[in-house]
């Protein structure tokens, strides 16, 4: 019998982003192909260090810790399967049933931006706002970052308010259950509205010290979650950093078939021109990335946005493509039309007046019931 690779294990407490407790079992899945000993440290810095002096192999973490952290001497050695990065609603309805003027809390702006696209008429406010709201913004102020979820879901169910949107780490690290609805890309109907999530959710890297064998973890590792997270990665990179906080990206490496089913379902001829041959068969075998990225204005009325699928080793030049057509689009939509001085036939008068940008990105602090 093969022994056994041992493999030691660094972990932290829960961050509330779903990274503990897929390592958990991942590694309880994997048992049979490795000897594992897990140790716990108290928070992700002295983990770092006892990784960096040798008292581990690799350490579990988020892509939004590996970005901010320093990198020196530690390297990714795999990307575990990816989790659902889309967010969710915590309330008794779907959100196209909530009734209007629904409190709906929710901390990140471009959700908010979204949720506006799909529901005008909801009373949105983020979380200092709303404990602003009920008398209680000084006690929200000094509360831990941990408490302040749970401090939401119990006034949800006291009916203070109607719901609120977090990740769904921050939903599974609930203590009970309560009743989520995903704000999903909506592929099965694209139809309605679709909720394209901030960058790098869903990921757990395995990080090593440089020189440690990458090919021992790869048996429980998803190297297409590997290639996401590099995009997204760079997609991030090559977006003005003011943008960060309202720009939706996310790459999914997809198998064509499925591609196909739902660009026939959908009549997207756009994509099934990018896969198919004239003769109807694939152009190029094997999957293929599925890139989307959009902002829009703080009303959520106006959206700019950018896809493509393209094969997996074309990615760089489909994400220079999609990034080079994103940016002409604001830029478009940034413009302001100055007046045309001759008048068009067959065009209504109004044509060539000047015109406002049609796109503003910035907040609109007429909203006295959130800040952004």
């Amino acid at each position: 019998m093969t022994e056994k690779v041992r493999l030691e294990v660094l972990t932290t407490p829960s961050n509330r982003d779903g990274v503990r407790r897929q390592i958990e079992k991942t590694i309880e899945t994997n048992r049979n192909k490795f000897d594992f000993i897990m140790k716990q440290v108290p928070h992700m810095e002295s983990a770092i260090e006892a990784l960096k002096d040798g008292h581990g192999d690799f350490l579990a973490m988020s892509a939004h810790q590996w970005k901010d952290l320093d990198h020196d001497g530690l390297k990714i050695i795999g990307v575990l399967p990816r989790r659902e990065p889309t967010w969710v609603i915590v309330s008794e309805d779907k959100p196209e049933y909530l009734q209007s003027k629904a409190v709906v809390v929710c901390d990140h702006m471009l959700l908010r931006r979204q949720m506006r696209r799909l529901r005008a008429d909801l009373n949105l406010m983020n979380s200092q706002s709303f404990a602003d709201s009920i008398g209680k913004g000084e006690a929200f102020a000094t509360m831990d970052e941990e408490d302040r979820v749970p401090w939401l879901e119990e006034l949800r169910q006291d009916g203070a308010l109607d719901g609120y949107i977090v990740d769904r780490g921050e939903h599974g690290a609930l203590r009970y259950k309560a009743r989520r609805h995903t704000l999903g890309l909506q592929r099965d109907n694209p139809e309605r509205t679709h909720f394209i999530p901030p960058p790098l959710h869903g990921f757990t890297l395995l990080v090593a010290r440089n020189g440690f064998p990458s090919a021992t973890v790869q048996p429980m590792c998803d190297n297409g979650a590997y290639i996401a997270h590099r995009m997204e990665v760079a997609f991030l990179a090559s977006i003005p950093e003011e943008l960060h906080s309202i720009i939706g990206i996310f790459v999914e490496q997809r198998k064509v078939a499925a591609i196909l089913r739902e660009a026939n379902r959908s009549k997207d001829e756009h994509t099934l021109e990018s896969v198919l041959g004239v003769d109807n068969r694939i152009k190029v075998a094997g999957p293929r990335l599925e890139m989307r990225i959009e902002t829009l204005n703080h009303h959520g009325t106006v959206t700019a946005g950018a896809e493509r699928v393209c094969p997996v080793e074309e990615s760089h030049m489909g994400m220079v493509s999609v990034l080079r057509e994103f940016q002409i689009l604001l830029d478009l939509m940034q413009t302001e039309h100055e007046e045309i001085p001759r008048l068009h036939i067959g065009l209504p008068e109004d044509f060539s007046d000047a015109r406002p940008a049609l796109l503003n990105l910035s907040e609109d602090h007429s909203d006295s019931s959130e800040e952004e």
